[in-house]
Formats: structure tokens, sequence, C-alpha cells
């Protein structure tokens, strides 16, 4: 069985996995030119981004404590379907069959590999 406590950061760090990436995306699709190495990754949202991946190494930790290595990376599969999610909402990308067809072989994936814990 997963302890409550372990499965709330687990959540927690791929969600703010999705958030960060989503930010990332959005920040380079904004603004084509390129203004060097340093000024890329000084602006604001890129800069959040990274605050945020901190937070996520924080509650990845916090996580493992309670959680098996192995279940808590099999979970981590969902950061490309939460990425996916917020790119839709956020970011107005088109999800076409492909990548639902993608999503739910994710899906599929993790809930197989945790069959014993479910």
């Amino acid at each position: 069985m997963i302890p409550t406590g372990g499965l709330f950061f687990a959540i927690l760090s791929i969600l703010l996995t999705g958030i960060s990436q989503t930010i990332l995306k959005w920040a380079a699709g904004r603004d084509g030119r390129f203004r060097g190495f340093i000024g890329d990754y000084l602006k604001l949202p890129i800069v959040c981004a990274y605050a945020i991946f901190v937070l996520v190494t924080i509650s990845t930790v916090l996580a493992l404590r309670e959680i098996d290595l192995k279940v808590f990376y099999a979970l981590t599969g969902l950061n490309f379907v939460v990425v996916v999610i917020f790119s839709s909402v956020f970011l107005k990308e088109e999800v076409n069959p492909r990548i639902i067809g993608s999503v739910l072989i994710i899906i599929l994936g993790v809930a197989i590999f945790n069959l014993d814990f479910i």
C-alpha cells in the first residue's frame, strides 16, 4: 500500500513538473529572438520555471521517504500526460489522435506497472 503522505508529494511533484515544463514551452514560443546564452536564461518566466523545479526536487525527496523508488518513477510517467493537458488548456495546442493514443499508452503502462499497489 502507498502511504498517503508520499502519494501527496508524488502527485505534487508531477503537477509542479507539468507546470514548470508548460511555462518553459510558453516562454520558448513567446519570443523567437536569440539574446545570447545568459539573456535567454534570465527571462522571468524561465527563472520561475527553474525555481519550480527546485520545489519539484524537494517534493520528490519527501515522496521518496515513503514511496518505493520504482513506484515513484512509474508514476512520473504521468508527467507527459500533465504537460499535454496543460499545453492544450493554457497554450491552446492541438491534441490529435496520435497524442491521445500516446497518453492512453502511458496511463495503461503506469496502471499495469502498479497493479500490485492498487
